[in-house]
Formats: structure tokens, C-alpha cells, sequence
């Protein structure tokens, strides 16, 4: 079972992953399937190519177009005094002082944060010292660089004055540090990766960050569509909109923004600290400053294992604003409103809408590759394992297994040990699965660009195209997880 790719080559964002849902009240609205690059376009494509092809019209957009950074850097500067450290004394993150550290964090990329989001005409990546991974270039519109997500609408943020159904698209980064491991993993080519841990770890105080911009799906409402995106900074992307198969120039925002560090120090038992930052349209402030902390998490918290108890590893900030704390994970776990750490599952029969079932850490914690069979072995969220497409059980909203037809996620019971699996406390260079090799948190490495990376350099007959796959089903493009069947 290790001729084909996943069902969708899917969108990872740095904090966590999205399934959304059709209609309802209590349910995300679900993500209509665009279609993913062919195995033709996909073996055609060169791992350093910037966009997917498709440039949008010079009476369209004048502005730059989005360029790949790939001169990795062949050694990392040592970590020396650490601002994110200092701020809490150099000891371990808590809960009291997550905060201190939550501040200190965004200060350090602060200057290259502000300079990418709002100036972007002038923005400079190679000058600022942030890089780009490779293969995801079939994925990526021209402009920004930017790859489809997941899509949202009212019904999931409610009081919050949402009008559309939304949709979003990510762009990530490395720093210094963070890209000396693609160079490290990757080489100078990125065509012949060292498939091994040891390769794949990142080097103390790595960062990587990821923007999230969200665009209307409304062809009538390109922009003013949400209250709490009142002044946001607006990106055009090139992207279909609507029920539209050809893409335009089209306004979205730059509503989230996260950022990881590799802090063994501040995370003894993980080695990571992530942190979302969502736009706040009532701080003070230029739109930089308006991208205040949702929240901070350091590990799992295994000893959590109800809903309601007692999070020590990790930190939501009380100040949020309200739509970026109606998607919050299990137990209150963080996960930023482009991430969706709920889904619809069924346990012991049962279907559950909307459940809260990851988190930021549990879904990076999975990150790992099996070199024999050319795929990660656990999915991203708790679920029960197969070697039928997509690779984990699916349930139908009777609660019976339908591998076929289903569209629910079949999910080990919340807090159950098998569950809990996905909640452990796993340093970056041991993998979740025996016979697989970590790859140190980065969902990147495992769960894209090294699909895109296998199905590019195989022969035809060792890999399948996204719609060779499974053309019917539904599925979101952050995860390439199943969506119920559209609604008539």
C-alpha cells in the first residue's frame, strides 16, 4: 500500500490542521474539493519552482511576485542569548510566565514580521535571512506564495459579526537556524533527501513562522466581510473564488500568525515552544501590533486527560478576542482559528459534530516518515490506523465503519490509551511509530514535501495522482482529511 500519495496533497500549517464540516450550527462549513496537481504536472515540477504556473495578468496586478528562497544556509549561527529565554530567567516556560515569554518571541522576529506583512512591495527574503521549503511549488499561487488551507463560515464563529463562508491559505518560513536542517535533510539539489532522524532535527533556537490569510468566498463581498478583520492588512493572492475553477487577483487578510522555536531549554520535555498570534482590530497599534497572542503551548499535558482539567503546558491568553477562542482543541489545548482542532468523529458508534480531538503539539508530534512504505503511518488526529486509503478508518454518520462512503473520522475514545497516543510528551527525534524516522515536529518534512518529493521522482506505476486516488471524495485540503458530502 505504498503506491500512492494521500488522497489530497495536503496544506500543513506550522500549528495543527483543519477538517471542516457542511452546515450546522455547531459545525464548521466544509471545504469544497478544488483538486490537487496531477501525477503529470507533479513529475514535471522541479523542487524549487515558485508558483504553480498560473501568473496573473499585468492588468491585474503590477505588483511582485512571490520568489523562492532556497540558498540555504550551510552552517547555523550558535544560539547566544536568547530573548525568548531571558525573559523568563533563563529557566523553564510555565503558565505564569508564558506570557513574558509569548512577548519576548514575537519581539525577535518582530522586524522581518512587520517588513513581510506590511511592505510587502519591498520585502526581501534572501536580505532578511528567511528561507522556504522545497516542492511545494504546484501548490503555490504567484503572488505571496501562498497554498490553499481550509474554509470556514459563520456558523463556527458565532456573535462575532462573520457574513461569509471564508476561505484560507498559508505561507511559511524558516529562519537561519531552521533553514541550515532543510540544507542538512534536503542538500544542495533537495532530490535525494537523507531519509534518517538524525538529519531531520533542527539545531537549538530554530524558528519557523506561518502567516494565514483569509479571503472571502463571496464574489459580492470581496472585503469588509467580518468585523473582527476591521483594519486588518490585506494580501492579494491569485486564487479561484467562488464557484470559480480559474483563479483572479483577490483581496484576503493576514489574520494569524505563528510562530515555533526549538528551546530544549525553556521545553525540556519536547524541545519546542509554539506560539499563534491572531489579529486583534481593538489593540493599539500599526496591524504588527495588532497581532496579539492567542495563546502558547510547551508540550501535551499527558496527565490531561479529561475535558476541564488542569493544562500546565500550556497558556491561552485571557485578552484573545472571541472568534480566536471558539476553535481551541481538546481540553482547551491551543489551536488558532485557521488550525480547527475540531472534527467529526465517531466513537464507540457514536457520531460526534465539532468534537475537540488536537491540538498545536499532538498534530506536530506525529511528524515522522516510513521509508518502506513512502508515507507517515498515523494520521494527524486520533484515529485507528489501515492500509485502505486514506490510511485511517472512516465512519458514516451512523456511527459504522464505511471506508467507502464514510466521512466521519472513527476515533479512539477522549482520554482512552489509545488516544492518548497523540498526547504524549515525544522529544523531536523519536518517531510515533516503530519502523518510522522523526522528523522533529516539522508536518513540512513528513506530511508534505516529502509526498510531493516521492511522487515527483518515482516512476508513474509508484505513485497516483490526487484524483487517480479517490476522484469522488471530499476532502480538506489542510489535512487531507474526509468532508461529508456537499449539501444540495
Amino acid at each position: 500500500m505504498h503506491r500512492f500519495l494521500p488522497r489530497i496533497i495536503p496544506v500543513l500549517p506550522l500549528c495543527l490542521l483543519t477538517l471542516a464540516f457542511a452546515g450546522g450550527a455547531d459545525a464548521q462549513t466544509a471545504f469544497s474539493l478544488r483538486g490537487g496537481p496531477t501525477l503529470d504536472v507533479i513529475q514535471k515540477a522541479h523542487p524549487f519552482q515558485d508558483n504553480n504556473g498560473q501568473i496573473p495578468p499585468a492588468g491585474e496586478y503590477s505588483g511582485p511576485l512571490f520568489s523562492l528562497n532556497h540558498n540555504w544556509p550551510t552552517a547555523p549561527d550558535p544560539l547566544k542569548d536568547a530573548p525568548w529565554q531571558k525573559a523568563i530567567g533563563n529557566g523553564p516556560i510555565t503558565t505564569e510566565n508564558a506570557a513574558a515569554y509569548a512577548d519576548a518571541l514575537k519581539q525577535a522576529v518582530s522586524e522581518n514580521a512587520r517588513a513581510l506583512i506590511m511592505h510587502y512591495d519591498s520585502w526581501d527574503a534572501a536580505k532578511a535571512g528567511w528561507y522556504n521549503e522545497p516542492w511545494l511549488g504546484t501548490l503555490r499561487e504567484a503572488i505571496h506564495g501562498t497554498y490553499a488551507a481550509g474554509e470556514f463560515g459563520p456558523a463556527i464563529f458565532p456573535d462575532t459579526g462573520l457574513r461569509v463562508t471564508f476561505n484560507t491559505n498559508v505561507l511559511t518560513y524558516y529562519d537561519q537556524r531552521a533553514a541550515y536542517s532543510l540544507d542538512h535533510f534536503w542538500a544542495r539539489s533537495a532530490m535525494k533527501p537523507t531519509l534518517n532522524t538524525e538529519n531531520a532535527q533542527f539545531v537549538e533556537g530554530s524558528i519557523v513562522v506561518k502567516a494565514a490569510m483569509f479571503a472571502s468566498t463571496d464574489p459580492s463581498q470581496p472585503t469588509g466581510w467580518w468585523d473582527a478583520m476591521n483594519g486588518a492588512q490585506e494580501w492579494p493572492l491569485y486564487i479561484p473564488v467562488g464557484k470559480a475553477t480559474t483563479p483572479s487577483v483577490w483581496p484576503s487578510y493576514v489574520a494569524q500568525f505563528d510562530i515555533i522555536v526549538k528551546d530544549s531549554q525553556s521545553a525540556p520535555q519536547t524541545g519546542w515552544v509554539f506560539m499563534t498570534l491572531v489579529y486583534d482590530a481593538s489593540a493599539p497599534g500599526d496591524v504588527w501590533d495588532k497581532m496579539v497572542p492567542l495563546g502558547v503551548q510547551w508540550g501535551n499535558d499527558p496527565e490531561a486527560t479529561t475535558e476541564g482539567a488542569a493544562l500546565k503546558e500550556n497558556w491561552i491568553n485571557p485578552e484573545a478576542p472571541l472568534y480566536s477562542t471558539q476553535t481551541l482543541g481538546w481540553g482547551g489545548r491551543l489551536s488558532g482559528p485557521n488550525d480547527g482542532g475540531r472534527n467529526d468523529i465517531v466513537v464507540d458508534g457514536k457520531p460526534i459534530k465539532n468534537a475537540p480531538d488536537s491540538g498545536c503539539m499532538s498534530c506536530h508530534s506525529t511528524a515522522q516518515w516510513n521509508i518502506d512504505k513512502h508515507k507517515m503511518v498515523s494520521f494527524l488526529l486520533p484515529s485507528f490506523p489501515t492500509e485502505e486509503q486514506p490510511g485511517f478508518q472512516l465512519c458514516n454518520d451512523k456511527g459504522e465503519r464505511d471506508q467507502k462512503n464514510g466521512t466521519y473520522i472513527c476515533s479512539p475514545a477522549p482520554g482512552s490509551a489509545d488516544w492518548m497516543k497523540w498526547f504524549q510528551n515525544r522529544r523531536g527525534d523519536v518517531p510515533m511509530d516503530q519502523g518510522s524516522f522523526a522528523t522533529d515536529f516539522d508536518e513540512v518534512f513528513s506530511f508534505k514535501s516529502l509526498p510531493l518529493w516521492w511522487a515527483a521522482t518515482n516512476p508513474k506505476d509508484g505513485a497516483m495522482a490526487v484524483q487517480d486516488a479517490a476522484p469522488a471524495q471530499r476532502v480538506n485540503q489542510y489535512t487531507g482529511a474526509p468532508l461529508p458530502q456537499a449539501q444540495q
